[in-house]
């Protein structure tokens, strides 16, 4: 009992040691008392449903694995985090991750099958990224190690693979010819489906299509020779792998064959359908439906659109909905279908709400998922600072006991501890700003994702309008151009910087709704100078829609007379000038008539665009400069310069 007693009370005393070591652990009340294999696999397991819970578990089994000094839990614990990254599609955070996890196993523990798996990781997460080179290098690696010759042979077609992307195609093709005579190559199905896509991409690549189709086409069997010419009949024999069908797709639409096109996608769809993948069916019956569009056949695209909607009503997917019966919606208008294009047009302007309303919701989880994955890296460095803190305090308790052996050597210390505080620091610090700059991205790309709803609401009402005085062909015409708009718009929210054509033909879309349902308050003039090239040119989207919808909106909407707008796009220097003018009542007799919410909303409006502005210039380290002034001297009128930096413009 009474060793009991002394045991018990040495742990204790060893918990609060750790306890005032790590001070971090309980300021964030985390356990270090767990198994962090246990943690792990726990963590592995809520990836898909809870990656917030599973970060939660990986955050504690980083700490306990930091405390206890395991480097190798350390890395299994960068390794897990990597996986949640990839499963969120935050590829960048990914790589970091699975890189830290590669330091420490390259040190001692290459000879493990985490160190294999964090390899083939990072071959896999840089060829997303299109890191090809680096990809190569991490799958060469992965090859000089121990591993199975099935994998090995993987390993050596995702080396091809990159080989490809780099412009190295015969030796890509040459490596696949070297695996085919394996008996483990040969006796994989999976294994021959991806080396007849790599050889028929490296063959498409040099334009040799004839080499590419026939790396795809199947070995005839005895009782089909005679029909081995017929593509019907090659299709229905041959047992196409998913890697297979897309790369002959790609290849038939490069040569522009249409039939042939058809004829494999019809068959995707069939095997998609019947192994309940209502999802890749709709793509393909949309695909198809597309194709006979381009051929004149309405009728037959009309059909297999038809299709795609009913897979696309059974996947739930409103993504899938929004675009299934926007191309039906587009086939039934070209066939003069306008009641049932109307139709089609509503259920996807429905779906496309809904699909807008997931998107939010995604990003509001993904930001908090980057929130605690810095949480978690912060932690990290917090627990190192608590180490160094702690060492400073008993190194000067024991100097203190000891009355300090000899003044040098306290100096010296004192030297070494204040160099390890610096360093410390600036890492610190630099880890601080690379937080802000994440915190920049992710605002910038939430401000960006933001489409304004009042433009949306009026278009709507204006079809209601159409509606109500009996103007089917009006509303149907309104809701085509709207729902382009719309395609360009989401189209374009994903991207940090679009082309000046891109944004030309959605602005003069835009305009050209708003005049339609304005047309006798207003005419506009929208010019760009002719010398400009306009595919070399970068903007941010939707820089420019605001400043216009704001001078139709309230300038231009309450003048008694018919005005004019003008936008004006033209070089300006190295950088690009925009000019937005309007003859409206002007901005301080606009404020006079708006209501208390109507002036709340403009002001969120426009502060939003100048807060997009504000970021875009701090995390591109650019220069984009918006004025307003009032055009005349009376007041009326409003004048918008944007200026583009050269670096963007």
């Amino acid at each position: 009992m009474f060793f009991l007693l002394i045991v018990m009370g040495a742990n204790a005393q060893e918990k609060r040691k750790k306890a005032s070591k790590y001070r971090s652990l309980s300021e964030r009340n985390i356990s270090v008392d767990q198994s962090v294999p246990s943690l792990l696999k726990e963590a592995e397991s809520l990836m898909a449903t809870d990656p917030a819970g599973a970060l939660d578990l990986v955050e504690q089994a980083l700490a306990t694995s930091i405390t206890q000094k395991s480097f190798f839990n350390e890395a299994k614990c960068y390794i897990v985090l990597g996986k949640i990254n990839e499963s969120q599609r935050e590829l960048e955070l990914a790589k970091q991750n699975y890189q830290d996890a590669i330091k420490i196993l390259t040190s001692a523990y290459t000879d493990t099958e985490d160190y294999r798996t964090t390899l083939d990781a990072l071959g896999r997460v840089n060829f997303e990224l299109e890191n090809f080179e680096l990809s190569k290098q991490y799958y060469e690696r992965l090859g000089q190690t121990k591993i199975e010759e099935s994998k090995r042979l993987e390993v050596e077609l995702n080396v091809a693979e990159n080989e490809i992307e780099l412009g190295q195609t015969p030796q890509a093709i040459e490596r696949v010819n070297q695996l085919e005579p394996s008996a483990t190559y040969s006796q994989s199905r999976e294994l021959q489906s991806k080396g007849r896509a790599v050889k028929a991409r490296a063959y498409a690549k040099e334009d040799n299509f004839a080499a590419a189709e026939e790396s795809l086409a199947p070995e005839p069997s005895a009782e089909g020779a005679a029909a081995s010419n017929d593509l019907d009949y090659e299709l229905s024999k041959v047992v196409m792998e998913d890697i297979e069908a897309d790369e002959l797709l790609n290849i038939y639409q490069e040569q522009d064959k249409k039939e042939e096109e058809i004829a494999l996608r019809e068959k995707i769809a069939l095997k998609k359908a019947a192994s309940n993948q209502p999802v890749e069916a709709t793509k393909q019956r949309q695909a198809i439906g597309k194709v006979l569009i381009e051929q004149g056949k309405t009728s037959e695209a009309i059909e297999q659109l038809k299709q795609a909607v009913v897979l696309a009503d059974s996947t739930g997917s409103a993504e899938e909905r929004a675009n299934a019966y926007l191309a039906l919606a587009e086939a039934y208008n070209q066939s003069g279908m306008r009641t049932l294009a109307l139709g089609a047009y509503k259920a996807h302007s429905e779906a496309l709400q809904r699909f807008m309303d997931e998107q939010n919701n995604k990003t509001s989880v993904r930001e908090s998922l980057l929130r605690k994955q810095q949480d978690i890296q912060a932690l990290t460095k917090d627990l190192a600072l608590d180490e160094s803190s702690y060492l400073l305090e008993e190194t000067t308790s024991e100097l203190q006991v000891q009355q300090l052996k000899s003044q040098r050597l306290m100096i010296y210390g004192l030297l070494a501890l204040l160099i390890l505080v610096v360093i410390g620091a600036y890492s610190i610090h630099r880890k601080a700003q690379q937080t802000k700059r994440v915190g920049q991205l992710l605002a910038l790309k939430s401000l960006r994702s933001q489409m304004n709803p009042h433009f949306i609401f009026n278009a709507l009402n204006s079809v209601n309008q159409f509606v109500a005085l009996n103007d089917e062909r009006a509303a149907n015409k309104f809701l085509a151009d709207f729902s382009k708009l719309m395609r360009m718009v989401l189209d374009n929210s994903q991207k940090e910087f679009i082309t000046m054509r891109e944004e030309r033909e959605m602005i003069a879309l835009y305009l050209k709704l708003e005049h339609y349902r304005f047309r006798d308050q207003f005419e506009y003039a929208f010019e760009i100078d002719e010398s400009l090239d306009l595919d070399e040119i970068e903007i941010p989207p939707m820089l420019i829609q605001p400043y216009i919808e704001n001078a139709i909106w309230h300038g231009l909407r309450y003048k008694e007379e018919k005005g004019q707008l003008n936008v004006n796009i033209y070089q300006n220097g190295e950088g690009v000038k925009i000019t937005i003018e309007d003859d409206g009542i002007g901005r301080f007799a606009s404020k006079q008539l708006k209501t208390d919410n109507q002036k709340k909303k403009n002001s969120v409006g426009l502060k939003n665009t100048l807060e997009r502005v504000s970021i875009i210039n701090q995390v591109y380290h650019t220069n984009y400069v918006i004025s307003i002034s009032d055009l005349n001297e009376d007041r009326s009128g409003t004048k918008v310069e944007i200026l583009t930096p050269s670096n963007h413009g």
